[in-house]
């Protein structure tokens, strides 16, 4: 039995299998884990993560693992989108491309803002957790939660950001 939190299962991973329509990573235990993302609009009134998570969890059966995971990950994209449009600016006198020149160089080199992620991980008990995990975007829904498992792709670089984080 692992303890909470271990990450071995991680780093001595067996690679992934196809489960369903999507991938499980299959850990050093043998076990396959199937991880999703949570998101929601915070700005949206009918969205109610309390009352989702209440239900995710109180959904559990007995035995069954479910971590989940609040990471705060470097997002490019903010200050690529403010470098971009700070280009197009054209300055029209020499005090402003000064400026402009400025805000440029800012955009460059200022650290990356952080997004927070909410990620689940999920032991695959069989057969009887497949059903379970499939329902879980329609229930989320109702809480105006959005449930998005994860492609191998994504749970490879959630692995590499959580082991070897380039907080650049």
């Amino acid at each position: 039995m692992n303890p909470l939190g271990q990450t071995q299962s991680f780093v001595l991973a067996q690679g992934f299998q196809p489960l369903g329509e999507g991938v499980a990573l299959v850990g050093n235990d043998g076990r396959a884990r199937l991880f999703a993302e949570l998101t929601a609009d915070p700005d949206r009134p009918e969205v109610r993560p309390q009352e989702a998570y209440q239900a995710l969890l109180s959904s559990l059966q007995p035995g069954w693992r479910l971590r989940m995971l609040q990471i705060c990950w470097p997002d490019p994209l903010p200050r690529q989108t403010f470098y971009e449009q700070a280009e197009k600016w054209l300055p029209n006198d020499e005090g402003l491309e000064l400026l402009h020149q400025g805000l440029l160089l800012f955009a460059q080199e200022a650290p990356l803002p952080f997004l927070r992620r909410t990620l689940l991980e999920f032991v695959y008990p069989g057969d009887e957790g497949r059903a379970w995990w499939d329902g879980m975007a329609g229930m989320l829904a109702n809480f105006g939660v959005t449930f998005r498992p994860l492609p191998a792709e994504e749970v490879i670089e959630f692995a590499n950001q959580v082991f070897n984080p380039a907080l650049d």
